[in-house]
């Protein structure tokens, strides 16, 4: 009888010890925690359908997690697919970050605040359309155990241990999210397009069950086509399946599924349930059907007696701020992925609801009702639209070439020495631009000299003879280049090796090695010791418009051709005035990048990404409330690519969205000479989204303002040469537009300064042209219908 208190008291004390916990063996109910029974969940013993959306933490500004998770909450979801990316966390090996975007900790709690669960995807490898795929730059460096020679994905030993090391680590932040939170735990992502090494996957089983929890529900996920390859069939984990609305059989898809899992461990559920899709650079703006998507909801919701699952892929996208955004390679065809992960979803890139121009009808009401009817639950109030506002025009006043900004970042002492050039990444460098530079005799640049890099640039080189641009190279066949940007997401093992930088280290001139290079690694994490020219954006920017316009060699100072600089400019907010967010900070708003080439933009240290309206589709980059400050706040544009097609002009932005219709470029009041003029750009809000311009001026004075100020310039050769065409029946010699590369919009209207429509006008009428399509009709604000234009004639003589 004695015993029997002390037996009481161990017990009492191991509950004591989990109290609030609940992982403890010895306090967890028999049924509690997920678990699988008949084909069907079950949550501490009650039936569950999760009806899950993904959404990523690293796409969200910080302070906008709970605003976020609220909104998603009211849409009717009760979970949460949660990816973690590697080399977010872990920038460099050993060095781990889980702060600010990374506070992958705040993120959970607020998931648990908002009372919904997780779905945890830890990777290693998670794609998401993410830089490498979530995988560390510095796989590829030799300096790292096993670097640029590991096998990714693989059972090698190296890429293991670093594995081992990563999940050890991020486990143990979240151990404390198991069973109240955590509800089961991914082991890989769609390694059926990879391979069927069962060893491997049960390697990273294992790890989970080591570093989390022994009785821990695992899954895998593929699309049914390639599950066999990428699961361990059988009970040892759970295989799911993905695949979107109006293309999937649910009764093959399931039954693939079901096929995979042990007897009864099957319960029918798509993981990743597309409500949008993908969008590159170059590409139409993704746009998908809000009927398709809720009729196959609904089939999915009541599949096999309402015992299916789902997982919204977006529930609400996001964005790639700074250099995260990722790319695909399909061939010899570099793919970037623009800057905005809105992805369609029915909760905005900026938290909005039926985005206009993007989704077509309200996929988030449509969603919400049919949740609500079909699960009976009375869901939590929408949240009001988020504050959107317009802040006025930017003028960049100061410009810096980037070469003078690598000598003001190295200073005398230069960058690295070595005698061969390597990859961005052997540099210890993630992102940004890398300078090579070394010496050649004069002899070796007779006529006919030719460069040779071996094999193409990642992702675009520009090369400079003298502090003169003298050509650029690109990576793929298209039409545009593309510099270091996203690398690869897709891939398995050695194709998922994306170096950036020169890939040869034998650059030859005239067949012989080029040896002795200085390597300059611009990362861009810093540009507060920049030092600008105060006043010279606006004289930059027009000697490139005429260069542009007369395709004249460049005679201005030295770096000037190259059209990468940087732009600064500054901005007041009125804090007493100012519309603001349900959070108390600034409201968002949008930055116009309409009439640029390409390149990258920062708000006050902020970097919101890549700009490439020259090739679209995505003309405005989203800029959150919480980067913006009453009082004075700083805009710098990085300039890397000047196009054709660069304008500098004001327009309200489509957000995420494809160019609108455009008119006049550069037709704006109030100019003068060089220096009294600036290139604005543009924030805007949302607003209208009909576009706002001065369309009723045309380009005429602007063509002799241009001709003016070459002759002030003392372009006296060159202006010569320039005519204006005012009819353009009286000459067959018009200059037509590529930029819109057959597109059928009027977006050619910004074309390298052609000042005019882009159809052939003649006679008061117009004929076929690929912008047009054949349509015969003058759609251009400068042609007006009369058949008259302004355009520049290719010089000639």
């Amino acid at each position: 009888m004695r015993g029997v208190p002390l037996l009481l008291a161990a017990l009492l004390l191991a509950c004591q010890a989990c109290h609030g916990v609940g992982d403890h063996p010895a306090c967890r109910q028999k049924d509690a925690g997920l678990q699988i029974r008949s084909d069907r969940f079950f949550l501490d013993g009650k039936p569950l359908q999760i009806i899950s959306g993904s959404m990523h933490y690293f796409r969200i500004h910080p302070s906008h997690w709970r605003d976020r998770l609220q909104r998603a909450a009211a849409m009717g979801i009760n979970t949460v697919e949660v990816y973690s990316p590697w080399n977010l966390h872990e920038p460099y090996p050993g060095e781990y970050v889980w702060t600010g975007f990374a506070d992958i900790e705040r993120w959970m709690a607020l998931i648990q605040e908002a009372g919904l669960k997780v779905l945890l995807r830890p990777g290693p490898y998670i794609c998401a359309e993410w830089d490498n795929g979530g995988f560390p730059f510095w796989f590829a460096s030799s300096k790292v155990a096993g670097g640029r020679t590991m096998r990714m994905r693989t059972a090698d030993p190296a890429y293991l241990d670093h594995v081992g090391r990563w999940w050890a680590t991020l486990f143990a932040k979240l151990r404390r999210y198991l069973h109240n939170t955590i509800l089961m735990v991914q082991i890989e992502n769609e390694y059926g397009f990879c391979g069927e090494d069962k060893s491997y996957l049960r390697h990273l089983a294992g790890l989970v069950r080591t570093h989390l929890s022994s009785d821990i529900l695992l899954f895998t996920t593929d699309p049914p086509g390639v599950a066999p390859r990428g699961t361990i069939p059988g009970d040892e984990v759970y295989t799911v399946v993905d695949f979107g609305p109006g293309w999937f059989d649910p009764n093959y898809a399931f039954g693939v599924q079901k096929s995979l899992n042990a007897p009864g461990k099957s319960p029918p559920f798509c993981s990743e349930f597309y409500t949008g899709w993908l969008t590159h650079w170059g590409e139409q703006m993704s746009n998908t059907s809000t009927e398709v998507l809720l009729k196959d909801t609904q089939v999915l919701l009541e599949y096999a007696n309402s015992t299916a699952s789902l997982s919204f892929y977006m529930v609400h996208g996001g964005t790639n701020f700074g250099f995260w955004a990722g790319a695909n390679v399909d061939g010899t065809r570099y793919l970037p992925h623009i800057t905005s992960y809105d992805y369609d979803s029915p909760i905005s890139e900026a938290g909005d609801y039926c985005q206009p121009g993007i989704g077509g009808a309200c996929k988030y009401h449509a969603l919400r009702d049919l949740i609500a009817q079909h699960t009976g639950r009375t869901l939590p109030p929408v949240p009001p639209r988020p504050a959107i506002q317009k802040y006025g025009r930017v003028e960049l006043r100061d410009s810096l070439p980037l070469l003078d900004a690598v000598e003001q970042l190295y200073g005398t002492d230069g960058g690295v020495r070595t005698e061969l050039p390597d990859i961005m990444e052997e540099y210890g460098q993630c992102w940004g631009l890398i300078l090579y530079r070394t010496h050649v005799p004069v002899s070796a640049l007779d006529k006919g000299a030719t460069l040779d890099v071996g094999t193409p640039v990642h992702d675009f080189a520009s090369v400079f003879l003298d502090g003169q641009l003298a050509g650029r190279m690109e990576r793929s066949s298209q039409g545009d280049t593309s510099l270091a940007m996203g690398r690869n997401n897709f891939g398995c093992n050695v194709e998922s090796w994306d170096f950036k930088g020169l890939q040869s280290k034998n650059v030859t001139l005239n067949g012989k090695v080029l040896r002795g290079w200085e390597v300059f690694a611009l990362s861009l994490d810093d540009l507060s010791t920049l030092s600008y020219a105060p006043g010279t954006a606006g004289a930059t920017l027009l000697a490139a418009a005429r260069r542009r316009m007369l395709a004249a060699p460049n005679l201005a100072r030295r770096n000037a051709a190259a059209g990468t600089t940087f732009f600064r400019g500054n901005f007041s907010i009125d804090g007493t005035t100012a519309l603001r967010g349900a959070d108390g900070h600034l409201a968002d708003t949008y930055l116009a990048m309409h009439g640029w080439g390409k390149g990258i933009a920062w708000i006050n240290s902020f970097c919101l990404g890549w700009f490439w309206p020259s090739r679209g589709p995505q003309m405005t980059l989203y800029v959150p409330g919480p980067v913006l400050r009453e009082g004075d706040n700083e805009l710098i544009v990085l300039e890397v690519v000047t196009s054709r097609c660069s304008t500098f002009s004001t327009r309200t932005p489509r957000p995420g969205g494809p160019a609108a219709p455009a008119a006049a470029p550069w037709a704006r009041a109030g100019r003068g000479l060089p220096g009294s003029r600036r290139p604005p750009t543009s924030i805007r809000g949302q607003g209208s989204l009909d576009g706002s311009y001065d369309s009723e001026e045309l380009d005429y004075g602007l063509a002799r303002e241009l001709e003016g100020l070459a002759q002030h310039d003392k372009y006296t050769k060159l202006a010569s040469k320039l005519q204006l065409l005012y009819d353009a029946s009286e000459r067959g010699n018009v200059e037509s537009c590529s930029c819109c590369r057959g597109s059928g919009e009027q977006e050619c209207n910004w074309c390298a300064m052609t000042i005019g429509d882009t159809l052939y006008c003649s006679n008061g009428g117009c004929t076929p042209c690929p912008v047009c399509r054949g349509t015969g009709a003058c759609q251009c604000p400068n042609c007006r219908g009369t058949g008259k234009r302004a355009s520049w004639l290719t010089p000639s003589g």
